[in-house]
């Protein structure tokens, strides 16, 4: 039977329901962690061990053919190990190896090209030390996620002082990226790319984004509301797909954030080479019938087609919020994931019981729930008899050994025993 690669990385991944749409395929699925007790290693066919930190490609190829495993296909959904996608993908001629895959793994190189064409006006740098714009935001450029070490800087002390407490961290080789902060309202849009064609399904408004930690934060909702916002997305969209046309990318799934100002400015935040985390999915696939995580494993296999329009669903509103710990400890959660389903319009729910918060820098996310409804009003209701339903405590436990969620929270989630209504 064929084979494809799924990675994992610190258990990351989404590898468990990546293995059940490989499976449908009539794939065989192989885990790639580097970790022997990976806790998603018995819901693959087999599992390969490869320290990403301290091998190379030449020893995973061998390893591979060792055991007789000639992928089809890898399925990849971590931003920090898209370079080995890409190099497997090469060294096996399978789908993946596009050049214009390497502009989206740096925020400094999507930066440039969106520049290059006029795209894009905000001021941006790779090098901290040039910067004379402020206030900015800076931020990793190669490798982050759950908005770890992203921070604003209102001036060149601020901004000296973010650099001192990498060094102090241990992160002082960090490529890092400086970009001019847009004020305004922050929004996401998730959808398919074919033939260097963007297909956007789910626009989701922030309109309670935490501007503070840049954490996301409060109620989000598609679609989008404000005037600014709906404006935005179309124009963050038309750009999106000169850039998409332009790198000539094909069979992707983009998650990208952008912000637009009530005097019409918009500009992108972010972009992400695979769908948007938390709720999204089970949003994505309540308003289109899509599964965005059987839609990205057919896009790895090279399968994926829209020949048909997406067929959207009269669903007038879906919105969630994801609950996050504000303080070191465990949290405990007294409330059932079937408690919070029980509730009106609720959609989906995911908790996490026992959810470790070791670092505030992160977005420690331990609760998330989905609602619809037939209007903005009657969403904010529903989302408060949700939020008056749920019981936590945090615990503090300063001496705890880190430990990992036991559920995937801080990357993509698609519950499979929710089924859209």
């Amino acid at each position: 039977m064929k084979s494809v690669l799924i990675f994992s990385k610190q258990h990351f991944g989404n590898v468990s329901l990546a293995a059940e749409h490989v499976r449908a395929h009539g794939l065989r699925s192989v885990l790639v962690s580097e970790l022997p007790d990976n806790r998603h290693r018995d819901t693959c066919d087999d599992h390969v061990v490869f320290d990403w930190y301290s091998e190379d490609l030449p020893a995973l190829t061998a390893r591979l053919e060792q055991r007789g495993i000639a992928p089809v296909a890898v399925v990849n959904m971590l931003e920090s190990l898209t370079p080995w996608q890409i190099a497997l993908a090469t060294h096996y001629d399978i789908p993946g190896a596009e050049e214009g895959r390497r502009v989206l793994l740096s925020k400094v190189l999507v930066r440039e090209r969106m520049k290059a064409l006029g795209l894009s006006g905000i001021r941006f740098s790779g090098d901290p030390a040039t910067v004379d714009f402020f206030p900015s935001i800076v931020k990793p450029s190669t490798d982050s996620g759950a908005s770890y070490l992203v921070s604003r800087v209102d001036s060149p002390d601020e901004l000296l002082a973010y650099r001192r407490r990498l060094d102090e961290a241990g992160f002082a080789d960090t490529e890092l990226i400086v970009e001019e902060y847009l004020p305004g309202i922050e929004f996401s849009v998730d959808g398919p790319v074919v033939d260097g064609r963007f297909h956007p399904i789910l626009a989701v408004e922030k309109p309670e984004h935490d501007h503070v930690r840049h954490h996301d934060a409060g109620l989000e909702f598609h679609p989008p509301e404000q005037d600014c916002v709906r404006e935005g997305v179309r124009l963050l969209c038309e750009q999106v797909n000169t850039l998409c046309a332009e790198l000539r990318l094909d069979q992707f799934w983009l998650h990208f954030e952008g912000r637009s100002t009530e005097h019409g400015r918009t500009e992108l935040i972010e972009i992400n080479t695979r769908p948007g985390g938390g709720m999204i999915p089970a949003a994505v696939r309540e308003i289109s019938g899509i599964d965005p995580i059987g839609a990205y494993v057919s896009m790895a296999l090279g399968e994926f087609t829209l020949d048909e329009p997406i067929p959207f669903r009269d669903r007038p509103i879906v919105g969630w919020i994801d609950m996050e710990g504000d303080e070191l400890g465990t949290v405990e959660v007294s409330t059932t994931e079937d408690d919070l389903r029980a509730l009106p319009g609720v959609i989906g729910a995911q908790i996490t019981n026992g959810y470790r918060i070791t670092d505030l820098e992160r977005e420690n996310f331990f609760l998330r729930f989905a609602v619809t409804a037939d209007s903005v009003s009657q969403l904010r209701d529903r989302v408060e008899t949700v939020r008056n339903k749920v019981d936590y405590r945090i615990t503090a436990d300063p001496d705890a050994p880190l430990a990992q969620p036991d559920r995937e929270v801080s990357e993509i989630h698609s519950d499979s025993r929710q089924k859209s209504t």
